[in-house]
């Protein structure tokens, strides 16, 4: 018991606020979108309509919102604030730990919804199941590119500001919820009509539920690093799952 009330009092405990606003964090979600529209467009103008080639536009754009965040953050004070020390976790306890919880979000999409469905980035890979490189474009987007990308901007620089503004629970949920939107932005075009729908549980819901997942990690850590590892766990799940299933 006691431990579990350092966790929660991990968790509650609001760091010191970052040198930057609220605007600002939103106009770095809203840069992310920007880089993730202006990549899918390049890479089809260039490559062609083909479904797969998402997977690379994706990854592209992520790498973008990395080079985007330290381009923006580049002052001792704001570095320090992105908060990517060490966890101070085990590494394999951290993955094993967000595996579990990937595991167990699965099982409550299939309890909800009835059907065992990839993550909508990796809904394209129906379209070509044995081409290895789109396979290998989906390993780099969903364990390297997305989860450092998505965690600078989310948890780096939304969730610590959405703390210190509103709360530590509310910015945390916060941070949860503008990550699930996003993510119904970019990957998805979901209705958002019946809430048992299956589109929309996995295009919105249960990525808002991913997202709580990573904000308790960072900060229950104090590490936007831990959130990353967190992501990655996730990731390596569903390719993994995408893989058995397609």
């Amino acid at each position: 018991m006691a431990n579990r009330n350092t966790l929660l009092d991990r968790i509650s405990t609001l760091e010191a606020r970052p040198p930057w606003s609220v605007t600002m964090a939103l106009l770095s979600i809203v840069a992310a979108f920007i880089a993730n529209v202006a990549a899918v467009a390049f890479v089809q103008s260039w490559f062609g309509p083909r479904q797969t080639w998402l997977l690379l536009a994706w990854t592209i754009a992520a790498l973008l919102i990395v080079i985007f965040v330290f381009q923006s953050r580049r002052s001792a004070a704001e570095r320090a604030a992105l908060r990517l020390q060490s966890p101070g976790v085990a590494l394999p306890l951290l993955l094993v730990i967000n595996i579990g919880f990937a595991m167990l979000l699965d099982l409550l999409s299939l309890g909800v919804t009835g059907e065992f469905l990839p993550m909508p980035e990796l809904l394209v890979l129906a379209q070509a199941p044995d081409d290895a490189i789109a396979w290998l474009s989906a390993g780099l987007l969903m364990v390297i590119a997305q989860p450092a990308g998505e965690e600078l901007i989310f948890r780096g620089i939304a969730q610590p500001i959405f703390r210190s503004a509103l709360g530590a629970w509310p910015g945390l949920l916060l941070s949860a919820v503008a990550y699930g939107i996003f993510h119904l932005a970019v990957y998805t075009t979901g209705s958002l009509g019946n809430p048992q729908d299956p589109a929309v549980w996995y295009s919105l819901i249960l990525p808002t539920l991913h997202g709580l997942v990573f904000a308790l990690n960072r900060a229950a850590t104090g590490s936007t690093r831990a959130a990353i590892l967190a992501h990655a766990a996730f990731g390596v799940f569903a390719v993994l799952k995408a893989f058995i299933i397609l």
